[in-house]
């Protein structure tokens, strides 16, 4: 049962139909009406799927690759990659042997050489390729290559731990880099006479006698000066109230002592009296005594500043 479309003669114009045709689809020949909607989007979605849409799946150029069931590229399109392992053989023979595959790699430990395969099968000499190390390391020692070990006879040198002979001595000789070359006996002019040479001889463990004392003239003379004894001399003196000014404005004094020398370095020091108000104010005058020289039989006391007014009696402590 369909709907009738029902002209009414009074609503039927030119324009109306003209309305009316504007709204249908033309008819393409060989194709018939479907109930499918087909719009500019669904078109426009087709199109974005670019030249895939338009291939087939398979493994020939121009498919489009499937996923095996692992979820991954079937080896047949990818390839398994290969895990380069690394061998250790002790010949030539035993490399050939190897069950291995391209890259991997085996160590030759009869020549220290490294090599790598480079197509199958492994059992062909020609299909190993070897890696070269640098050139800048040391490839042989004195002619020698390998683990190389050196001995006595490859550097010319005398062997070691070698018993030394001979009636004295014996005179080694030695090459530019401090290597035994050769050795023989010394003669008597290869030794120094030092019967004459005091100060080695008085390094013997001779005891010393008086007899010997001609000889070992340094040896009596060290004993002798451990014999010594050090000399301390005592003096006494004053420090007076007169005093000289000179250009400069120190102020001096020369005070006599008897018996010290020129040569002694003494310790000086002031002599305080017993009553408390005349130590301080030697105290107070010894604070201005800025130097003391020593001369033979006499000493020169200097004060920079000012000159006390207070006697100061001291002591001089000489050690000879």
């Amino acid at each position: 049962m369909s709907e009738a479309i029902i002209v009414r003669a009074g609503n039927v114009t030119k324009g109306y139909v003209d309305t009316s045709l504007a709204l249908k689809a033309d008819k393409v020949e060989g194709k018939s009406f479907s109930t499918n909607d087909y719009d500019n989007a669904a078109k426009e979605a087709v199109e974005s799927l670019g030249t895939a849409s338009k291939c087939d799946t398979g493994i020939r150029e121009g498919n489009v690759p499937v996923i095996n069931s692992d979820g991954k590229l079937d080896t047949s399109i990818l390839p398994s990659i290969s895990i380069t392992d690394v061998f250790t053989v002790e010949s030539e023979s035993a490399m050939l042997l190897l069950s291995v595959q391209k890259g991997d790699i085996c160590i030759r430990t009869d020549e220290n050489k490294t090599y790598i395969l480079q197509n199958e099968p492994a059992s062909e000499i020609s299909n190993w390729l070897e890696l070269t190390t640098p050139t800048d390391a040391v490839q042989s020692v004195n002619g020698k290559t390998g683990a190389v070990t050196l001995n006595h006879e490859d550097v010319g040198a005398v062997k070691a731990n070698t018993e030394i002979t001979g009636g004295t001595k014996y005179k080694i000789t030695y090459d530019s880099k401090g290597l035994v070359t050769a050795g023989e006996d010394l003669t008597a002019a290869d030794i120094p006479d030092i019967s004459e040479t005091y100060e080695t001889k008085s390094n013997k463990s001779d005891d010393f006698t008086t007899g010997s004392s001609v000889t070992y003239a340094s040896t009596k003379a060290l004993v002798n000066g451990l014999a010594t004894k050090a000399e301390v001399k005592k003096f006494t003196a004053t420090v007076g109230t007169s005093w000289t000014q000179g250009a400069s404005g120190e102020y001096t004094q020369e005070i006599t002592v008897a018996g010290i020398l020129g040569t002694d370095t003494p310790t000086i020091d002031l002599v305080l009296s017993d009553s408390a108000e005349a130590a301080k104010a030697q105290i107070e005058a010894w604070s201005c005594v800025s130097r003391i020289t020593t001369s033979t039989g006499k000493i020169i006391v200097y004060c920079y500043d000012a000159a006390p007014t207070t006697q100061i009696p001291i002591q001089i402590i000489c050690i000879r």
